[in-house]
């Protein structure tokens, strides 16, 4: 039997609550949007998305993957892990504020009967699945590293500003995507237990934004 595993990553909209330096948009600003947080904006966009954010504590179960499989026969992959990267970012007296949330997407997710029939599947397939999401949530506070250390930050636009978190948004996809290469989908118990301790230990190192 062959045996996969499909992963859906993206990023919301970027959003900047206050304008950057040197650009201020038409007309007032919007102050609701003015007086929120960063948290709280982001918050709100992940709840907006039925998703719930990364945590060191509450791991994934197969009750969280709630979307509806495709039809026996449509593709290979036996699970599917959707996530989002939600980030935003705001300048207040030249002082740069980036904030990244990596969030699993229940209502996207899914999980086939014939992983959830197999007790070792069922384990092995979500051990998979979690180090997706593990590895989400690595690459969520690359980005809030980079952005902390990037020099004259509100000088930039925010086209620049969102430019630059494109292309960490691609990183994150390429090493997703070797994951899924060198693992075979989870299939090489080897390899997964590899890349499993890796993430760990960067989860380990690296503190949270």
């Amino acid at each position: 039997m062959l045996l996969g595993c499909g992963h859906g990553g993206g990023a919301s909209a970027p959003e900047s609550p206050t304008p950057t330096t040197g650009r201020r948009p038409s007309g007032p600003p919007p102050a609701p949007v003015q007086s929120r947080s960063l948290e709280a904006l982001l918050g709100a966009n992940v709840g907006a998305d039925s998703a719930f954010p990364w945590s060191a504590t509450r791991r994934l179960t197969w009750r969280d993957f709630r979307g509806r499989p495709p039809a026996p026969g449509d593709g290979d992959e036996v699970a599917k892990t959707a996530y989002a990267l939600f980030y935003a970012w705001k300048c207040k007296d030249n002082v740069f504020d980036f904030r990244a949330i990596a969030a699993f997407r229940p209502r996207q997710s899914w999980v086939k009967a014939v992983v959830l029939s197999d007790t070792v599947l069922r384990r092995s397939t979500l051990g998979h699945e979690q180090t997706h999401f593990d590895l989400a949530e690595v690459h969520a506070r690359s980005m809030a590293r980079y952005f902390a250390a990037l020099a004259n930050a509100c000088r930039k636009t925010d086209d620049e500003l969102t430019n630059l978190a494109g292309l960490l948004i691609q990183d994150e996809k390429a090493e997703q995507q070797r994951y899924d290469a060198e693992t075979d989908h989870g299939l090489r118990s080897d390899k997964q237990a590899e890349w499993t301790a890796e993430v760990a230990r960067q989860l380990g190192r690296q503190p949270r934004r």
